[in-house]
C-alpha cells in the first residue's frame, strides 16, 4: 500500500464512529509516511536502490548493504544481493528499505496513543473515538506488510520484519494501482453513507465541487506521483545522471524530494475536510428552511418544558456543545493546511 489505499481503514473507522473527524483519521493513517519524510531527512531511516535494469546496485547502495551486514541488520536468505543471482527489484518500488521506526506497529502505536490522549484532554472525546485514532495510526504498517517491508517492533530492519512483497512481483503496477483505488473508493462510499447534506442547493453545489476536487487531487497528484512520477524519475536519473546515485544515502536531495512528495499528499485532505463541514451525521435532524418561523401548537409537554424545564434545556445544550466539540476534534490538526488551501483550492482544481 502506498497512498490513498490506506484511507480505507480511516473511512471504515468513521463509519463505525460517525462523530470522528474523517480528516484526522485519514491523517493518522498517513502518519507513517509523514514521519518517514522527517526521518529520511535526519538520515535515521534510508533506502538503497537496485532496479531490475541495473546490472549491480550503485556503489552507495552496496556500501549501505555492507553496513547492514556488519551491524546485524541483514537477513541472509531474505535479503538478496546481485552476487547471489538477484536481478533487482520490480520497477514500482526498486529498493531495499530501512524504515523500522516510521513503518513499525510499535512506532505508530506510540504516536496514535499520544494523539488520542491529547484529543481526550483537549476535547473530551470518548473511548470509541480515541480507539479510532489509535487504530488508524497502526493501520498503515499493518496494511503495508502485504506490499513491502513493515515491522512489528521498531529499531532494526532485520527484527520483526513482515512482508508478502506484493510490490516485488513484476508487472503488478496496474493491479496495485487499481487495488488502491478500489479500497479507497469502497471505504469512501461506506463513510459517505453515514453523511447527509446540511440543507440548501448552494450546499449541494459545494459538495459536488469538493467531491470532484478530492478525487482529482487524490488520483492525479497522490497516486500519479507514486505510481508514475517516482518510477520514471528513478529510471531517468540512472539513465542520464547515474553519478548522482539517486535514492541512496549519497543523494540527500533525493531524500528531500521523497519527503516533500509524501508531505504534499496531505493536500487531498482539504476537500475531504470541507465535505465533512458541509454535512452532518445522517441520524441527526437537519433543520429545513420551511421550519423557520413556524408556530407550533402548544402541548402539555411543551408547556411543561417552558414552565419548568430550564434545567433540562441546559443539560441538552451542554450535551450539544460536547457533541460539537467532538465533531470538531481533528480540525485544529489540519487548520494550518485549511487556511492557505482555502485560497488556492480553485487553483489546485484547475491544475489537476
Amino acid at each position: 500500500m502506498a497512498v490513498i489505499g490506506h484511507w480505507v481503514a480511516s473511512f471504515l473507522l468513521c463509519y463505525l464512529v460517525p462523530q470522528a473527524s474523517v480528516t484526522l483519521l485519514c491523517k493518522m493513517a498517513m502518519m507513517s509516511d509523514f514521519t518517514c519524510g522527517f526521518l529520511l531527512l535526519a538520515k535515521v531511516e534510508g533506502v538503497a536502490v537496485f532496479p531490475w535494469y541495473l546490472s549491480t546496485p550503485p556503489p552507495a547502495a552496496n556500501a549501505t548493504i555492507q553496513y547492514w551486514k556488519e551491524s546485524g541488520q541483514w537477513l541472509p536468505g531474505v535479503d538478496e544481493t546481485a552476487s547471489q543471482g538477484f536481478l533487482g527489484f520490480a520497477a514500482l518500488f526498486p529498493m531495499y528499505l530501512d524504515i523500522p521506526y516510521s513503518h513499525s506497529v510499535l512506532g505508530m502505536a506510540i504516536i496514535g496513543l499520544l494523539v488520542a490522549i491529547i484529543a481526550w484532554l483537549r476535547y473530551g472525546i470518548g473511548f470509541a473515538y480515541a480507539m479510532a485514532i489509535f487504530l488508524a495510526a497502526i493501520s498503515h504498517p499493518v496494511l503495508d506488510m502485504f506490499f513491502h517491508d513493515a515491522y512489528v517492533l521498531a529499531g532494526n530492519r532485520a527484527v520483526s520484519r513482515v512482508t508478502v512483497n506484493f510490490w516485488q512481483i513484476y508487472y503488478m503496477e496496474p493491479v496495485a494501482f487499481l487495488l488502491e483505488c478500489c479500497l479507497a473508493y469502497g471505504g469512501y462510499c461506506l463513510w459517505w453513507s453515514t453523511r447527509k447534506a446540511r440543507g440548501s442547493d448552494e450546499v449541494a453545489k459545494k459538495i459536488a465541487y469538493y467531491k470532484r476536487m478530492f478525487w482529482t487531487i487524490s488520483l492525479s497528484h497522490n497516486m500519479a506521483s507514486f505510481y508514475i512520477v517516482s518510477p520514471l524519475t528513478i529510471f531517468t536519473m540512472y539513465k542520464y545522471f547515474p553519478a548522482q546515485q539517486f535514492a541512496t544515502n549519497d543523494c540527500y536531495w533525493g531524500y528531500a524530494v521523497f519527503a516533500f512528495t509524501m508531505w504534499s499528499w496531505t493536500m487531498a485532505l482539504y476537500p475531504l475536510h470541507q465535505l465533512q463541514q458541509l454535512t452532518t451525521v445522517a441520524t441527526e435532524k437537519v433543520p429545513s428552511p420551511e421550519d423557520d418561523g413556524k408556530l407550533r401548537p402548544a402541548s402539555p409537554e411543551t408547556e411543561a418544558l417552558e414552565l419548568g424545564g430550564q434545567e433540562a434545556q441546559e443539560r441538552n445544550q451542554e450535551a450539544l456543545r460536547q457533541q460539537l466539540r467532538a465533531m470538531r476534534t481533528g480540525d485544529d490538526a489540519v487548520a494550518y493546511f485549511t487556511r492557505w488551501l482555502e485560497k488556492i483550492g480553485p487553483f489546485l482544481l484547475s491544475m489537476f
